[in-house]
């Protein structure tokens, strides 16, 4: 009973012994099962990690290559500009080179030629030292054989005809050499003059007494026109111009001898169209405003002229006159472009004879100003102009040369002698001065100047080339009697004052305007 229990007890131990056996070979089986799936499904992640990576990798390095290639290209670019930078400088100094090179070869040939007369002159001079030698000695024996003069004599007598055939040869040579000089330099100047002439940049500022106004539309006549004529009578009272309205297409005239009245003529009506409002009211408000813009349109004039011809630092009171001078002439010259045809004269002589151009051309720019500084001058406008550049910054060297381009003062130095032919050269070139045209502009200022100076005159314009004129009178000072005697008076003033050449219209204006206001 004992043994069959143990039997058993072994047998059940046995059989829990298998269970746990089987149970922990199945559970080892589950358990490699699950290592081997986990393992497979890590090796796939890292697998897809790995291609990530290298896709990765790959975009990284095309992204770099391509950085890299278009860092190449701007550098290979920039590399490019510098070259060709630096192409062009070289290209520009080598091109400067051979311009001194020719001038050092022009100036080479020059000398070697005056060697060369040198070299000559001193054979010459050798040979006629032993000619003379030889004569001094046959004629010193003649004279003792034949004279019965004593050697001392005798050498005295021969050196007093030697000296006198020695100066009168030197003074034959003298004067062919000073010929020759003078017929080389005249030739010289002449072509160094006909080259300024050629660099010279002649063009018209203004108009002699009329200015030209394109339309866009021949509609913009009549509106300029206006019903009954009211807007161009408001524009000729308002701007002391002539306007001429004719068949011609797309254009229309200002007449008047004051360029300074056809400037703002011409910017007020170029506004008036570009607006579209034409009426009195508009046109007097556009009128005023474009007066009170002159001074910067004088300004930008200025600071362009001395610009065009590489002149700086200019004071602003010179930059104001030298644009003020468009609306000056003399004897039909515009004194701006008279100015400025001197200037490139002066520069360009200065270049040919290898001086400096600076103050040449600076002194011939400015040598006009005081005609447009508006005040009685004490002294000819060119030498006040002179005071007037030393007072605003200007350096002696410059008023000397200005001063030198009046007639009664001689040049110190050769800016002085430049700008004083620069400027005679253009005041006589041809079609520079048309003194017609003076005495004609110079014949409406008396007229308008007359009517001005009267009592009670508001403004004074001449119309018609100079066959009306017309006075604007304050109606709050001077009744309608008073303005029909004011024309009587003013008629009678011009025959006995100014020579005209015909008859002239006197028309006083006497007009009452009221202005209210409706708030």
């Amino acid at each position: 009973m004992t043994t069959t229990l143990l039997l058993l007890l072994l047998a059940a131990a046995a059989a829990v012994l298998a269970g746990d056996y089987l149970l922990r070979r199945l559970a080892w089986h589950r358990m490699g099962t699950r290592a081997r799936s986990q393992a497979e499904r890590i090796v796939e992640e890292a697998r897809q990690t790995a291609a990530h990576r290298v896709r990765e990798a790959e975009l990284s390095a095309e992204e770099q290559k391509a950085r890299r290639v278009r860092e190449a290209e701007e550098s290979a670019r920039a590399r490019q500009e510098e070259a060709e930078r630096l192409e062009e400088d070289l290209r520009q100094r080598q091109a400067g080179l051979e311009q001194e090179g020719a001038a050092l070869a022009r100036r080479r040939k020059e000398l070697e030629e005056q060697a060369a007369g040198l070299e000559r002159r001193r054979l010459g001079l050798e040979r006629r030292d032993a000619d003379v030698a030889a004569r001094e000695t046959s004629v010193a024996a003649r004279l003792e054989e034949v004279a019965g003069l004593s050697r001392q004599e005798a050498l005295e007598r021969l050196r007093a005809e030697i000296a006198a055939e020695a100066r009168a040869r030197a003074q034959e040579d003298a004067a062919r050499a000073l010929e020759e000089a003078r017929a080389g330099l005249d030739a010289r100047l002449k072509e160094m003059t006909a080259r300024g002439l050629q660099r010279l940049r002649i063009g018209g500022f203004v108009e002699s007494t009329v200015s030209i106004i394109r339309l866009p539309s021949d509609d913009m006549k009549g509106r300029i026109i206006g019903r009954e004529g009211r807007n161009i009578r408001s524009i000729e009272m308002t701007t002391g111009i002539d306007l001429i309205v004719d068949d011609t297409p797309g254009t229309i005239l200002i007449s008047s001898f004051d360029p300074l009245r056809r400037e703002v003529a011409r910017v007020a009506i170029e506004r008036l169209v570009e607006d579209g409002r034409i009426h009195p009211a508009r046109i007097e408000e556009l009128v005023e405003k474009t007066r009170a813009e002159m001074d910067q349109l004088i300004d930008e004039t200025g600071e362009t002229a001395a610009f065009e011809l590489g002149i700086q630092e200019l004071q602003p009171r010179l930059v104001r006159l030298l644009g003020q001078l468009k609306y000056h002439t003399a004897q039909g010259q515009n004194l701006l472009q008279h100015c400025r045809e001197t200037a490139d004269l002066a520069g360009a002589l200065a270049v040919e004879l290898g001086l400096p151009p600076e103050v040449p051309r600076r002194a011939a720019l400015l040598h006009e100003i005081a005609q447009a500084a508006g005040e009685r001058l004490a002294a000819p406008s060119i030498l006040a102009s002179g005071e007037m550049a030393v007072r605003h910054g200007e350096s002696r060297a410059v008023q000397q040369a200005i001063a030198a381009a009046h007639p009664d003062v001689t040049p110190r130095d050769v800016d002085g002698a430049l700008v004083r032919f620069a400027c005679r050269l253009s005041r006589s070139r041809l079609g520079a001065r048309k003194h017609n045209l003076e005495v004609f502009i110079s014949r409406q200022r008396r007229l308008e100047a007359l009517a001005a100076s009267l009592p009670g005159v508001r403004a004074a314009h001449v119309f018609r080339a100079g066959k009306e004129l017309r006075v604007v009178v304050d109606s709050e000072k001077m009744s309608d009697q008073e303005a029909v005697a004011l024309s009587r008076e003013i008629t009678s003033r011009i025959r006995r004052e100014v020579d005209t050449p015909g008859e002239i219209r006197v028309s006083v204006l006497r007009e009452t305007r009221a202005v209210d206001f409706a708030l």
